[in-house]
């Protein structure tokens, strides 16, 4: 049990061990504060783009549809 529980364990401390010893890159590349930087260009997009206009149709037979998708199609049993 206790070679389970520490083949387990082992890879938890090294990735542990990894992360720690790697400082967090918390700020960002450039200052809020320096006026050179700009803005950025956005673009506005509405949200109906991309939309069809799509109407319900009437279902088609299941027995058909099942026996075209069935393996071995138009085959007997």
């Amino acid at each position: 049990m206790f070679r389970t529980l520490f083949a387990a364990a082992m890879p938890l401390v090294l990735a542990a061990c990894t992360a720690a010893g790697r400082p967090a890159d918390i700020m960002p590349g450039s200052s809020p504060a320096d006026s050179v930087s700009g803005i950025r260009n956005t673009h506005h997009h509405t949200v109906l783009e991309g939309y069809s206009h799509r109407v319900p149709v009437d279902p088609k037979p299941w027995r058909q549809q099942n026996d075209s998708q069935a393996p071995g199609a138009g085959e007997s049993s």
